[in-house]
């Protein structure tokens, strides 16, 4: 068979054969990065609509709240463990503390240089890692009878600036003068987080264990000497949006 009869026997199965292939080859330039296409844009209307879902749900639960009771909640929290270092505060409550039962205060040494330099360069011991809280180490010494000493070793970890006793030693003097004691302490802050996340982060709300932790810190005696009350710790500002880093 020659060329030309073959050709003239097989043209139009070649054409079509041809076209198939362009066919083929167009499907796979023009139709496959359609559907990627499309497929992107059926994702990302998927996240859309589950993060008004998830902003509904978080605006239905922040119109359940009331602005002012959780203001007035922060503001109590944060006179017992402030947002930043709060060294005034510290000074003030041992020296109301000291008023309150009758000691004098001789001395009082914060811990180390460090703990006025920077809050990311204090130590975090790993105690206070599991409890969620970072700590100023300072000491006291104090002066009085026994009676006094006591009250105050007792009062000192139960007045709303929340403070923990570490470790004390007394020295007992032969006469009758006043004993001296010395008392080694953690104040406790926490600073508040930068940002409060994405839309896809759940808000959370307060147990009752929270509420009932709540009302603990507020029970407890305010023991400032110059004041009868902490004061206003720096809540911070409000963002347009909150949801920015």
């Amino acid at each position: 068979m020659t060329t030309d009869k073959f050709l003239r026997t097989y043209l139009h199965i070649i054409i079509s054969c041809v076209i198939i292939f362009f066919c083929i080859v167009a499907a796979i330039f023009a139709l496959v990065p359609a559907i990627g296409t499309v497929h992107d844009i059926f994702l990302e209307v998927r996240n859309l609509t589950d993060e008004t879902d998830s902003l509904q749900k978080k605006l239905n639960t922040l119109s359940g709240l009331d602005e002012d009771t959780l203001r007035n909640q922060l503001t109590q929290v944060l006179s017992a463990v402030p947002a930043e270092r709060s060294f005034p505060t510290v000074f003030e409550t041992v020296e109301g503390v000291a008023a309150k039962t009758g000691v004098t205060v001789i001395s009082m040494n914060l811990s180390g240089g460090a703990t006025l330099a920077t809050p990311s360069s204090s130590q975090v011991s790993a105690a206070d890692k599991k409890l969620g809280t970072r700590t100023i180490p300072f000491s006291v010494s104090i002066n009085g009878s026994l009676p006094a000493v006591e009250e105050f070793i007792a009062m000192i970890p139960k007045v709303r600036r929340l403070f923990r006793i570490r470790v004390f030693s007394i020295s007992f003097p032969k006469d009758v003068r006043p004993l001296t004691v010395s008392i080694d302490m953690d104040a406790f802050y926490e600073p508040l987080p930068a940002t409060i996340g994405t839309a896809m982060v759940v808000l959370p709300t307060l147990t009752q264990a929270d509420e009932a932790v709540v009302a603990r810190l507020t029970e407890l005696p305010l023991a400032t000497f110059e004041s009868g009350a902490m004061p206003s710790p720096i809540i911070g500002k409000i963002k347009e949006n909150p949801f920015s880093p």
